[in-house]
């Protein structure tokens, strides 16, 4: 390891020696109106052939720089959105004229030509680049309106189930990102941030299967990274939208707005948006169960719970960024979002006998109300050490989150004569606080044309801290008496230090990409003020990328990535998560991360059709599981450890231009699961005593995903587009899923100059997105099946305003990487 660094350092010493004898090329970019062109692109090009020496980004102040640039003869060529392309005279660099500062380089307006590059830049909805594939969501007629979570239902590749858990490509525990910076929240929460995020928001969604090792090690089924939209210009600018839709059944509202502003002056760039939703909807579930003894049915739940939901959020976003000079940018950014989530439940339970007769009905009428409030600060620095792309960047962070859960549950028992026989009443609070701090800083430095190395530090550090509480309500008077089994205070503390190193190098026709990345992992849970666990481990993750380019159109990629999953905070909280009197969830102190070694190879054919074929081993995975006591009729769902899942699988993308006006891209993943393990089941002795047996699962199934997009420009500034989805059977653990998939459909007119938009769509027109499933193992013999309101018509308009000449806000990715995803911050 010594010698490799070394070597590095020679390298760089060797290039910075060449140098030394060098030029430097400047100059200030202006319009033929005397005003200053910020952030022009500047190309330096050899004046005998035209080819390409150097490229530049002009400053605020519209002047640039090339340094280190070899004598010479050159020509410089200068172009910005709405102005024409611009190239100077030939001028020479040498031992006599080793500085040239470059005079009267003014930029004449193409007013023209602004609006056919904008037509032309056009992309689709669904995009296959080399390494990830893109999903265009602002180039979508059918997101208009649309949550967060309905528009990755459309993305190839990904699934998400009836509780909002995302898989990519058949597997689960995926790392989803906003802005490059993960979320770090619970399965459960983050459906719900999604669910009240506005499809407007976002700009795109980038996917990403076998990541490098600059990013975080989590997420063995691989990256999420979903853009959040931003002002393409500067100058004082933004949008607007407002939207409502509906649900044919019910009839319930859902109402989204927002705003999107941008304003730079001189140095200062300060930037925000805004957005508002309130959505009601529905969710009908219905559960039936069987109980054995000795072999033979004891008894049937058949359960129908229909229950109706309200989502109301308010996010926002506002950030600041000051170039000190053309070298150095310090920023600051803060992200929040508020919200209430409530939930009227309206659940029934018919409880048969042996001989499948009626013999109690049990009816849980009950309210659940969330309020949260997700909130993160970034303070940041970037520094460019020279032209050739070389900088040091650093990210200081900040996150709450806080959740306030109520909960009321009134359950009335009757016989088969419709007598009231029982009545269990009972309340619950839970509280959750989440901090976490982070530093990270990284390097980028290009040593040549070819080759670039990358390293950077990162340290995190999170304090978890859960109480729940829940009472009885005994007699007339309804007198609280608590539950002590179900009232805990939880504590989780994790400190993660992490480093990695990345080195990139191109060959004639072969491109290697190495990466190294070591995590630290220190963890301790206290419960009741007791040590509950403690968890001490450092892992090194290695990531190696391949690219051969065989022909003109065809490449080869192979990849190879170690990846981890932590459990998350919520899976190691031990409470117990009550659903009604025989139905609940618990946490596993126990869990322990999973580790998933990961292959891919891939073809390209013609930057266009893309070829995946993908291996991936995952040992020691986690997987839900249910448990029941057929004595007491309950049933509860926990996570646990199992050997391992085998994922392969084989993936299409097709994007063809059928004609000038239509559009079609087709995704087909075609993969195996296969789950080996044993599965834990505790027998209850007459007498009370209790022992564990190992139960052992052998499951597998081959699905297939499909997605598919048609996209049609018609006249007179119509746009039409037809998508849909489908996946075949699946199984994850014990769980066997059936077939699932939707159509949507929807019509968009550009207005006012092309300023405004108004979308009509339909999401779901067929109704046909359910989800049902089956837990068949051993005595288990549990049928699902969950509907939800995901047919709904809506209405959206949109409008752009202000100045639309000159460059956007940074983007950037911050310090809050994997602890994010793991966090639980309200809501469902």
């Amino acid at each position: 390891m010594k010698t490799i660094f070394y070597a590095i350092l020679t390298i760089f010493s060797l290039a910075n020696i060449k140098a030394q004898a060098q030029g430097k090329i400047s100059g200030q970019i202006t319009d033929d109106k005397s005003k200053i062109v910020e952030f022009a692109t500047v190309t330096l090009l050899n004046a005998k052939d035209s080819s390409l020496v150097k490229g530049a980004l002009g400053d605020v102040n519209g002047t640039f720089e090339f340094e280190k640039v070899n004598y010479g003869a050159y020509i410089v060529n200068i172009s910005q959105l709405g102005y024409k392309k611009y190239y100077t005279p030939k001028f020479i660099l040498s031992a006599e004229i080793p500085n040239i500062k470059l005079t009267k380089l003014v930029l004449t307006e193409a007013s023209n030509e602004l609006g056919e590059v904008q037509v032309t830049a056009k992309k689709p909805f669904i995009e296959q680049q080399i390494d990830k594939t893109v999903v265009n969501v602002e180039n979508s007629v059918v997101s208009a309106g649309n949550t967060a979570i309905e528009v990755l239902e459309k993305s190839p590749g990904i699934t998400v189930d009836k509780d909002g858990n995302i898989s990519l490509k058949g597997k689960q525990n995926v790392m989803v990102m906003l802005d490059g910076k993960p979320t770090y929240m619970s399965a459960s929460d983050l459906a719900n941030m999604l669910r009240n995020m506005q499809a407007s928001q976002l700009d795109k969604i980038e996917i990403m299967t076998n990541p490098p090792a600059k990013y975080d090690a989590a997420g063995n089924a691989g990256v999420i990274n979903i853009r959040l939209k931003k002002n393409q210009n500067t100058g004082l600018n933004g949008s607007a939208n407002v939207g409502v839709g509906f649900g044919p059944y019910k009839s319930l509202p859902k109402e989204s707005a927002g705003l999107n502003l941008n304003y730079r002056n001189g140095k200062v760039n300060l930037f925000g948006n805004f957005s508002a939703n309130d959505r009601k909807s529905f969710q009908v579930q219905t559960i039936n169960r069987k109980f054995f003894e000795n072999g033979k049915v004891i008894s049937g739940f058949d359960q129908v719970g229909d229950n109706d939901r309200r989502n109301n959020s308010f996010s926002y976003k506002m950030g600041a960024d000051y170039f000190l000079d053309k070298k150095n940018t310090i920023g600051f950014l803060f992200n929040g979002m508020n919200g209430n989530w409530s939930e009227d439940l309206n659940n029934e339970t018919l409880i048969k006998n042996a001989m499948a007769q009626l013999d109690t009905t049990s009816r849980t009428l009950g309210s659940i109300n969330n309020n949260w409030g997700n909130y993160s600060t970034n303070l940041n620095f970037k520094h460019v050490i020279d032209s050739t792309g070389r900088e040091i960047t650093a990210d200081l962070d900040y996150a709450r989150y806080d959740a306030n859960n109520s909960m009321k549950y009134r359950t009335s028992k009757y016989d088969t004569q419709n007598i009231l026989r029982e009545k269990r009443n009972e309340d619950g609070l839970t509280d959750s606080k989440i901090n976490i701090y982070s530093f990270k800083t990284d390097l980028v430095y290009p040593i040549n044309k070819t080759s670039k190395f990358e390293a950077g530090l990162k340290t995190s550090y999170v304090h978890s801290g859960n109480d729940m509480r829940f009472d009885f309500l005994v007699g007339d008077a309804n007198t609280h008496v608590n539950d002590p089994t179900r009232t805990r205070d939880f504590v989780y503390k994790e400190n993660i230090n992490a480093g990695y190193v990345n080195y990139s190098k191109e060959f004639k026709k072969v491109s290697v990409q190495l990466g190294l990345r070591v995590e630290n992992t220190n963890g301790q849970g206290t419960l009741l003020g007791k040590e509950l666990l403690k968890r001490n481990y450092t892992n090194l993750f290695p990531s190696v990328f391949f690219r051969q380019k065989l022909s003109k159109d065809h490449q080869l990629g192979y990849s190879f990535s170690r990846r981890i999953d932590r459990p998350s905070y919520e899976d190691l909280n031990p409470f117990l998560f009550f659903l009604d009197p025989y139905t609940f969830q618990r946490g596993n102190e126990l869990l322990q991360p999973q580790y998933t070694n990961a292959f891919e190879v891939s073809h390209t054919f013609k930057d266009a059709i893309t070829t995946t074929v993908n291996f991936s081993r995952t040992n020691g995975v986690m997987t839900d599981i249910l448990e029941q006591n057929n004595a007491l009729k309950t049933t509860n769902v926990t996570k646990i450890n199992i050997g391992y899942v085998e994922n392969m699988g084989i993936s299409f993308s097709v994007p063809v231009p059928v004609t000038k006006w239509w559009f079609s891209n087709t995704y087909l993943n075609l993969y195996n699961n296969h789950y080996v393990g044993d599965i834990p089941k505790t027998i209850i002795a007459s007498d009370g005593s209790s022992s564990t047996i190992l139960q052992p699962l052998d499951a597998r199934a081959t699905t297939y995903q499909l997605n598919m997009t048609h996209q049609f420009t018609l006249p007179k500034k119509y746009t039409l587009e037809l998508s849909g989805w489908y996946m075949s059977p699946f199984v994850e653990g014990q769980l066997a899923g059936r077939p699932m998939g939707a159509m949507s459909f929807g019509i968009q007119k550009k207005l006012m100059k092309d300023k405004a938009t108004l979308k009509l769509n339909v999401n779901d027109v067929f109704w046909s997105n359910q989800f049902r499933g089956s837990f068949i193992f051993n005595d288990i013999d549990v049928q699902v099946r969950n509907k939800w309101e995901s047919r709904v018509i809506r209405l959206n308009f949109s409008y752009r305003f202000g100045n639309s000449k000159v460059a956007a806000a940074r983007q950037r990715k911050t310090g809050l990487e994997d602890e994010k995803g793991r966090v639980k911050s309200g809501g469902n």
